[in-house]
């Protein structure tokens, strides 16, 4: 094999890494149907998860402006005072109240006195430093925070902006991993080196457009995670595969502090079988888990805001599986839907959780 053979392997290696994007555990990408307003939900745990955070895979060239990674306050509090934060590995802890002193801003997490929270963005810290400057105490900022985060409305405001405001990105980082792929190695292998020359300086001048591109959204767009932004700014200045995938890269902080449920409810997919899912996880906690009760409790409030946008309630989820393909089953669980032959009065998945009987279902 050629050296040039060799350059070619390493550099598509390097950009098939670069289109990875690392998630919390916790957190859900969304992607964008190319028809229709439908969204396929993303888990990062589906491919390769680590302790704290697991893998995306985005698809080169095609599909950057329909990728929403989404994140939601780590933090919950119910009506009666009781605090809950969820780790970056999606691990529910009881905590005791804390003051503004115990929230602490570390990197890439949100410390809570001994506990710690994964953050896929700044986003979310930003939110409560504003409500901090408003006076607001720490069970009141977070309500605020969870109100937003779950407000269609805002969401598909949020979604709108950045569809705007990346635009540029969006033909320019294709620009650069074509030039970069196709027009560089052609130049190599038919013309002369000074042209070759001439073609990279132009790719770079591409990346430092790129690079201008982040740094100006982390200035006037998306303030709270300036930091982030300008970091990746100055590696897209140096890095070519690292500013060819730049706009997913900013798409999480576009999103860092919307939850997944909202941009679905915006583009009224209430069909999507992953909102289905969770709003059953919240109408139906688990027999014994104290963490899934004060869950339901913090979110159902702003939830119910949510769907009442499209006329909906809770209970509009809670309907019973299809048993089609299985017609010896005569009860199911109405949180993960296992379907169950007669005499199985609880779900094993669920942690005992009582089930219900399956309309027309054997006797």
């Amino acid at each position: 094999m050629s050296t040039f053979a060799e350059f070619c392997l390493i550099a598509l290696a390097l950009y098939l890494w670069e289109s990875m994007l690392w998630l919390p555990l916790r957190g859900v990408a969304l992607r964008k149907s190319l028809r229709g307003n439908k969204w396929r939900v993303l888990e990062p745990d589906r491919w390769l998860a680590m302790r704290e955070i697991g893998m995306v895979p985005l698809p080169p060239l095609i599909g950057a402006g329909r990728i929403a990674p989404c994140q939601t306050p780590p933090l919950m509090v119910d009506d009666e005072g009781r605090w809950l934060l969820e780790t970056g590995n999606g691990k529910r802890i009881l905590i005791d109240a804390p003051e503004w002193d115990d929230l602490t801003p570390k990197a890439h997490h949100l410390g809570v006195g001994k506990y710690e929270s994964r953050l896929s963005s700044p986003q979310i810290l930003a939110s409560l430093k504003r409500a901090r400057k408003k006076g607001l105490s720490p069970a009141q900022a977070v309500r605020q925070a969870w109100r937003l985060a779950l407000s269609p409305i805002r969401a598909a405001r949020e979604w709108r902006r950045w569809r705007l405001v990346s635009g540029p990105l969006g033909w320019m980082c294709p620009t650069l991993t074509c030039g970069f792929f196709v027009g560089l190695p052609a130049l190599y292998l038919n013309t002369g080196s000074f042209r070759t020359l001439c073609f990279a300086g132009w790719l770079w001048t591409v990346m430092l457009l790129i690079a201008a591109q982040l740094w100006w959204l982390g200035r006037r767009v998306y303030p709270g995670a300036r930091a982030a932004l300008q970091m990746d700014a100055l590696l897209a200045a140096i890095v070519p595969f690292h500013a060819m995938r730049a706009r997913e890269l900013a798409a999480v902080h576009a999103m860092g502090s919307t939850h997944p449920a909202a941009l679905i409810l915006a583009d009224s997919d209430i069909r999507n079988p992953w909102l289905a899912t969770w709003i059953r996880s919240l109408a139906f906690p688990r027999p014994g888990q104290a963490a899934d009760v004060l869950a339901s409790n913090a979110i159902t409030a702003p939830l119910d805001r949510a769907l009442a946008r499209d006329f909906l309630a809770i209970a509009d989820f809670s309907y019973p599986p299809e048993i089609g393909d299985d017609p010896s089953a005569a009860a199911y669980c109405p949180r993960c839907h296992s379907r169950y032959l007669p005499g199985v009065v609880t779900c094993a998945d669920c942690g005992g959780l009582s089930v219900l009987p399956v309309p027309g279902g054997s006797a």
